[in-house]
């Protein structure tokens, strides 16, 4: 396994009328990428496609967890795993080590196979440890991981008319030889250029192109023939799986479902509030907030250099250098109908953070019955 991995593109011939299943950015979270599997009727039938980002960011020993499955599932010839940029991590703690890049990862990330790994050896991770022996440890103790991420394709190109890529791929024509190239790539639906085949993506969460309001779905470029998979699982609040489906190649319609670990709550009443002239969502990230009042559990802020408020939770904002930042905010407050199905995200008051139909937004918390969760 070499640190630098050269870009490794599959070709692929498949029946015009089998149905295709797309998904990316996992994030460790086995249970819910069963959940989805389920949720599809995921069948010998199918041809099932994960574009990267398969671990990290999961929750104790999921990572791990998360590799078992994959590489037993990884054995049907109709399921086909692809690398992503935080499955390479298995690469990056190669020698020559970064040991600040590891140590972030290990201690103040923590929810890394990393950490999965060296819980399963017993051997303690400290800021004075010896990174080299734990790396010559884990080699040894799991050369299987290392071969299975070594031998992920970069690039699945099927029937001369789908491209499937983690990051994106800026000309198919001159594809990059490094794959970190094409594995990472921040907003490569805002900067690429309409794409000569439906290029189909994950890595950025579709939340990040939203400034207006915060949706978590799969979003279906028609102009770009872009499709981007990422709904942020494990990365932004309210994230979730997406799976997009192809009907066919021969049709070539697509569509999809949303799956979160999030508790369900179907709403009793119409709710029903006046919505603001313009919508504003805070793309995820570090945005500085001026602090106008408090309410319970909620600050009303306003974010610099913008003239819209928004009432947001107080888990949600943390002061650094005498200023406050927020990583999560909308202004939009949902309307629903008697019978939506709601995700609760983070329950409070007097508000709280749900999402409907993959839009996250708020609530008034007395619309939700205690009796009934």
């Amino acid at each position: 396994m070499e640190k630098n991995k050269r870009t490794k593109c599959v070709n692929l011939t498949l029946p015009e009328t089998s149905r295709l299943i797309f998904m990316s950015d996992i994030h460790g979270d086995i249970t819910l990428f069963k959940e989805a599997l389920q949720g599809i009727n995921f069948s010998q039938e199918d041809y099932l496609f994960v574009i990267g980002d398969m671990i990290e960011k999961g929750d104790f020993l999921d990572n791990k967890a998360m590799l078992d499955y994959i590489i037993e599932l990884s054995k049907q010839k109709n399921v086909y795993f692809m690398a992503g940029n935080c499955d390479e991590v298995f690469r990056f703690i190669l020698p020559p080590v970064d040991q600040k890049k590891f140590l972030y990862y290990a201690l103040d990330l923590k929810k890394s196979i990393i950490n999965d790994l060296a819980a399963d050896m017993n051997f303690e991770l400290h800021k004075d440890m010896n990174i080299e022996d734990y790396i010559d440890n884990i080699q040894k103790k799991y050369p299987q991981y290392f071969e299975f991420i070594n031998q992920l394709p970069d690039i699945i190109m099927i029937n001369d008319t789908l491209v499937l890529v983690h990051g994106g791929i800026f000309d198919i024509h001159h594809i990059p030889t490094s794959a970190l190239e094409v594995l990472k790539y921040d907003r490569f639906l805002e900067l690429s250029h309409p794409q000569p085949k439906t290029m189909i993506v994950g890595h950025y969460p579709t939340r990040n192109y939203h400034s207006d309001i915060a949706c978590v779905n799969p979003i279906f470029d028609k102009r770009k023939n872009i499709i981007c998979l990422d709904g942020g699982n494990n990365v932004v609040k309210g994230g979730q799986i997406n799976v997009v489906v192809l009907e066919s190649l021969k049709t070539m319609q697509f569509s999809y479902l949303g799956f979160d670990h999030y508790p369900k709550y179907k709403v009793d009443e119409d709710i029903t509030y006046e919505q603001p002239k313009t919508t504003y969502s805070m793309r995820f990230g570090k945005n500085e907030v001026e602090i106008l009042s408090k309410d319970l559990d909620f600050y009303l802020v306003k974010p610099l250099g913008s003239a819209d408020s928004m009432w947001v939770n107080e888990e949600f904002i943390y002061k650094d250098k005498d200023k406050y930042f927020c990583y999560e905010g909308s202004n939009t407050f949902i309307n629903l109908r008697k019978g939506d199905q709601i995700s609760i995200i983070k329950r409070a008051m007097p508000y709280s953070l749900i999402k409907h139909k993959g839009v996250i937004g708020l609530i008034e918390t007395k619309h939700i019955h205690e009796d009934q969760l």
